[in-house]
């Protein structure tokens, strides 16, 4: 369509964007004014400027901040102690812009600027690509693909957070102080015009072989699959779940990508480069460079009084611009090494040099867990149904961190725990006052710390209701079991001390960058996007709206029988199939990877689950939390601003902001 909307003024924008930093494959120089036409008709101008359109990514996928808005506030997440984004979870958003802010902010001013300087970077490469004197066909219609994929990407983004919205298909030449908010049927319509293109592009030039950090011809076509799920189930677009099913089937049967025979596999860090993980069909890379800039985020259009361009806030760029690198390790990991005294110095310690010792034993192996940062634990609800299959299912084991193990030779170290042989914390998913549990406890006493899920002398979670439970921050001044202090500190309580998500950790690292920084403050994991398990539900669920719930049925089970356990393939199928149950299906397999709070909102499941599921968020959760507030640096910035919906030509806030 034509372009009738200007981003807003405050950013100050021209025709060539600044970046700092881009994807392994090129590094964007900064270009301004009009040395973007001369530098865009070079080889390495052209190459720089379509690898700075990966770059924003960055900013998103494998960032706390990104994490926050893309999992958070659902049914399978509650905030830990000293979490960052807590207005996410509690539903208590503002439009207020927090700016550089860290604590209690949901980024969403940060994120509205990144995405439409996003758009506008991809814009540029779409003007400059066709005209390029150097290259040849064959190469402009792979770029012109990969711009038109990231193009569609970062706008599914933007109409998902805040439904209607401004919509630019061309460069930026000039500020302007109106804004126009179009449908979310036309976003749609303009994403999959733009996805299209894309898929023809890739068609043109044969490029379909997954490399490093490119998007491909199936790239493109998976999220075409997941973009017409959400149209059908969100819009309510019936036909769309035939075609969306369409473009699953085509990526299961021809994108190449296969399964683990191992689930836990498709995490390990031998396999965490997209271009070699089997699973993988496209995703967001990290170089192993963990020193230099090259992982780091563009710096924003926005400039301040001098016209130098602003930095994004540190819970997106994690180390400001000085590095950069994937967070998710950080994100969903207990207070373990200094939760209490229990077990602190003598047995855990943060490891963040080589040669660190306890009692003379190397304890390096600790930079496995991570720092320790409590930013995220799973619901009440998120760790019952996974435990419900332990039995049956590997993604159980593969998922959940219920215990915390000590280096080999520091077995009998422990002052607190003295007959400790390898567990040094145990996390029971059993009520903590049942038989069963007070057997456990006399069978643990001496030997490790025993955390229940509730009840219990010291629970994880107020109560064994998901509806109600929240975590515990009490300290236990007296231990029924110990009759000692060692339990008295909040650090206790499941705010800090609570089973983890251990898909994202550096488990079994191998390169060298491993021991440059060992407990990592950042990791070179690439962030995996699209994977085929996800295609499986898609097809599932588009099976579901058709009312063909046995083929649905049948997908689900295909897609078991593959995560079952070597033998209990016939114990893990489901027996029949809803859209809940297809909601725990995605949970158990999707869970922390930035896609919950979107399928709840499509599927208009968001109120009624969190208030079932997630005490942290019941209390406020409105219907109109199904959109996010429009940033008020926005609104203050535009001349056309009414008070309601208005007629086209107007600018308005999100319903209840």
């Amino acid at each position: 369509m034509e372009n009738k909307f200007k981003i807003i003024a405050i950013f100050a924008l021209c025709s060539a964007f600044v970046l700092t930093s881009c994807s392994d494959f090129l590094t964007e120089e900064n270009k301004t004014g009009q040395t973007a036409d001369l530098t865009y008709t070079t080889k390495s101008g052209i190459d720089g400027l379509v690898a700075g359109c990966y770059a924003f990514a960055r900013g998103f996928y494998g960032k706390e901040a990104g994490l926050g808005v893309s999992e958070m506030g659902t049914d399978l997440f509650y905030y830990g102690q000293d979490n960052k984004q807590k207005p996410l979870v509690e539903y208590t958003l503002t439009p207020a812009s927090l700016e550089k802010a860290t604590v209690d902010n949901p980024c969403l001013d940060h994120y509205w600027e990144l995405f439409y300087c996003a758009v506008d970077a991809c814009n540029n490469a779409l003007k400059y690509v066709p005209a390029s004197p150097v290259l040849d066909e064959k190469q402009k219609n792979q770029y012109l693909g990969e711009v038109l994929f990231l193009k569609a990407l970062y706008n599914f983004n933007i109409v998902n957070i805040w439904g209607d919205a401004p919509y630019n298909d061309e460069a930026i030449a000039a500020p302007s102080t109106v804004a126009l908010r179009v449908k979310e049927t036309e976003i749609y319509a303009n994403i999959l015009k733009d996805i299209d293109e894309s898929i023809a592009k890739f068609e043109a030039a044969n490029y379909k072989t997954k490399a490093e950090g490119r998007a491909n011809y199936w790239a493109a076509r998976a999220l075409k699959a997941r973009v017409l799920l959400y149209k059908a189930s969100w819009l309510k677009d019936n036909a769309s779940y035939a075609l969306a099913q369409a473009e699953a089937e085509a990526v299961i049967g021809g994108s190449g990508a296969s399964f683990y025979p191992n689930y836990a596999d498709t995490w390990y860090m031998e396999n965490e480069e997209l271009a070699t993980n089997k699973e993988a069909i496209w995703g967001v890379t990290y170089s192993q460079d963990l020193k230099t800039t090259v992982n780091c985020v563009p710096k924003r259009y926005r400039t301040d009084a001098s016209g130098t361009p602003l930095d994004y806030v540190d819970i997106i760029t994690r180390t400001g611009y000085s590095r950069g690198g994937n967070v998710m390790l950080l994100m969903f990991v207990s207070l373990w090494n200094n939760g209490c005294t229990d077990i602190k110095g003598d047995i855990f310690t943060r490891v963040t040099s080589p040669g660190a010792k306890i009692s003379g034993v190397d304890v390096t192996w600790y930079s496995r867990y991570g720092r320790g940062f409590t930013r995220y634990l799973p619901s009440l609800y998120l760790w019952q149904t996974l435990e419900k299959y332990r039995e049956t299912d590997q993604r159980t084991d593969a998922t959940l961190l219920t215990a915390y193990t000590i280096v080999p030779g520091l077995e009998g170290k422990s002052a607190a725990y003295p007959q400790m042989k390898d567990t040094a914390i145990y996390y029971s998913p059993l009520d903590g006052n049942s038989a069963a549990a007070q057997a456990l406890q006399a069978h643990a006493k001496n030997k490790y710390r025993l955390q229940f899920a509730y009840n219990g002398e010291i629970p994880i979670y107020s109560s064994g209701n998901p509806a109600t439970a929240v975590p515990t921050q009490a300290a236990v001044p007296t231990s029924a079991t110990y009759g000692d202090a060692r339990y008295n500190d909040a650090k206790i309580g499941g705010r800090s001390s609570f089973p983890g998500i251990k898909k994202f950790l550096e488990w079994f690292n191998t390169k060298a960058a491993d021991e440059t920084y060992l407990t990592h403050d950042l990791s070179y994991r690439d962030a995996i996007v699209f994977r085929l398990a996800e295609m499986y539900l898609i097809k599932a669920e588009c099976q579901l709206g058709q009312n063909n719930s046995a083929g649905a049925l049948a997908t689900v089970n295909e897609l078991r029988n593959i995560r079952a356990i070597p033998g209990k393939e016939t114990e893990n199928r489901r027996t029949s199939l809803t859209i809940d149950d297809l909601l725990e299906e995605r949970a158990i397999e999707l869970c922390g990877e930035q896609q919950r709070w979107f399928d709840l909102k499509r599927t208009h499941k968001l109120v009624e689950y969190v208030k079932a599921r997630n005490a942290q968020a019941a209390p406020n959760i409105k219907e109109f939390h199904q959109w996010r507030p429009i940033p008020q640096i926005q609104m203050d910035a535009c001349i056309n601003v009414v008070p309601y919906p208005g007629s086209e030509g107007n600018f308005w806030q999100n319903e209840g902001y």
